[in-house]
């Protein structure tokens, strides 16, 4: 009979999505954050419901081949949930997610060798860090795993060094001026969050700080507390929802131009606050030169960019496509997208805004059509009326860009089902040190016989 407080020895099974160690105890599964699988641990029990257990770490007595030490001294931070897994070994984990989805889903097809990176540290361009108030005064850092506690985390190895005099700053003005920090329970206070965006290539920096309100005191000292930081835009975003999300639809612009400027292969892209953009520039040129090679454009093809962003695969699809369409939902999104066609000189494309799952049946109506399809939806997948929409249209190709192995999986099978042929599929690794995978899929269409 489980019973908390008691100490058992343990063997750790699998992963969770989460990064948690996954093993059985009394025919139910036990988590324990903190192990790996093929560890055998004592562990004492900290939750007992009739499907499932918890426990923390007693003592680990056979760890993992794979085991390394952890290079985070945020040991309670929730970002990088395979710290103490070694890089091959992380790389092999999430081969095996996307394989392992793809059979579930039943399909049997080549998965090639992940594309990892060559040094899995500092790739991060962008930081989110939540503003709390102490019994100190106000404070920068991240949440705990599986919370909304925060904890102190300047020093971050997948971030840039920059942030940790950066949060100093911003802690310090807050302190000395006593600006009250943002207090989610009570919906108060005036600081929420900080943002920060690098340009990579560039070397542009940009700093946003979330308000709850338009007010923002002290705001010379706080330029001038900044003044010898290389920062290219300072930004205010207004966030008066009681709401998780991180930013408002409000910008101020404080310092700079209100955006930086950087390059993914040659193009050139334009960053808003609001933008979506590729958290791992290195990586994200590997992943959407894979997208174009999956493309095999000539030249001639029309090719619709489902899911299109601020239109940084709709760009590197242009330079080999006679027409390139893309459809995003975000308004600002859409705007970024033909700012960034008109930086890059780029004419032979367009932008619509709305939602896949109806402009795509909208334009399909209208008899516009697409030699290939390339699609980057987000983590819930394609909508139902996309995937037969894109039946109906019948491109020759389609090229399906994915952050999660489960809903890739389900719509592939789909599609599948409708007559496509699922060629191949590439997974690369965005984000070193977490559970996230990302995935390149190619599919055809054969010809009709006469």
């Amino acid at each position: 009979m489980p019973l908390v407080g008691h100490q058992h020895q343990i063997e750790i099974l699998e992963l969770t999505d989460k990064g948690d160690g996954k093993g059985r105890l009394f025919d139910r599964p036990l988590f324990v954050e903190g192990l790996l699988p093929g560890e055998q641990a004592l562990v004492e029990l900290t939750e007992v419901k009739p499907n499932y257990l918890h426990g923390k770490l007693v003592e680990l007595t056979q760890p993992s081949a794979d085991r390394v030490p952890d290079f985070c001294p945020n040991t309670e931070c929730g970002g990088c949930q395979v710290r103490p897994l070694a890089y091959p070994a992380q790389l092999k984990l999430k081969q095996s997610l996307v394989q392992g989805a793809l059979e579930q889903a039943g399909l049997m097809t080549q998965v090639n060798p992940i594309l990892g990176m060559d040094s899995p540290f500092a790739y991060r361009n962008k930081a989110q860090y939540a503003v709390r108030g102490t019994d100190a005064g106000a404070e920068i850092g991240f949440y705990r795993k599986h919370s909304h506690d925060l904890i102190t985390a300047d020093d971050c190895a997948v971030q840039d060094s920059l942030h940790v005099e950066l949060n100093a700053r911003v802690r310090n003005w807050m302190r000395e001026h006593e600006i009250a920090a943002y207090d989610e329970v009570n919906h108060s206070g005036c600081v929420r969050n900080l943002m920060t965006r690098k340009g990579f290539k560039s070397g542009e920096l940009m700093v946003v700080l979330v308000t709850l309100g338009e007010t923002l005191p002290f705001e010379a000292e706080l330029l001038a507390s900044l003044s010898d930081l290389p920062i290219t835009t300072l930004v205010q975003n207004i966030n008066e929802e009681r709401t998780n999300r991180i930013l408002g639809d409000r910008n101020r612009v404080l310092l700079g131009e209100g955006v930086i400027r950087d390059q993914i292969h040659a193009l050139a892209f334009e960053i808003s606050p609001l933008s979506f953009f590729q958290n791992n520039p290195s990586q994200t040129d590997v992943l959407y030169s894979k997208a174009l090679d999956y493309a095999e454009l000539t030249g001639s093809e029309t090719v619709f960019d489902i899911y299109c962003g601020i239109g940084t695969i709709s760009l590197f699809l242009a330079a080999k496509a006679a027409k390139v369409v893309g459809i995003e939902s975000v308004e600002s999104a859409i705007n970024d997208a033909r700012r960034n066609a008109a930086l890059n000189g780029i004419e032979h494309t367009e932008f619509h805004v709305g939602k896949a799952e109806q402009l795509m049946p909208e334009l399909h109506a209208q008899g516009v059509s697409a030699d290939v399809v390339v699609m980057d939806p987000p983590r819930k997948g394609c909508d139902k009326a996309v995937l037969q929409t894109l039946v109906a249209m019948a491109p020759r190709r389609l090229v399906y860009v994915s952050c999660n192995p489960q809903t890739l999986a389900r719509d592939l099978a789909y599609l599948v089902k409708q007559g496509f042929v699922l060629d191949e599929v590439q997974p690369v690794d965005m984000f070193p040190h977490s559970m996230h995978v990302e995935a390149v899929a190619r599919l055809s269409l054969p010809a009709k016989a006469d």
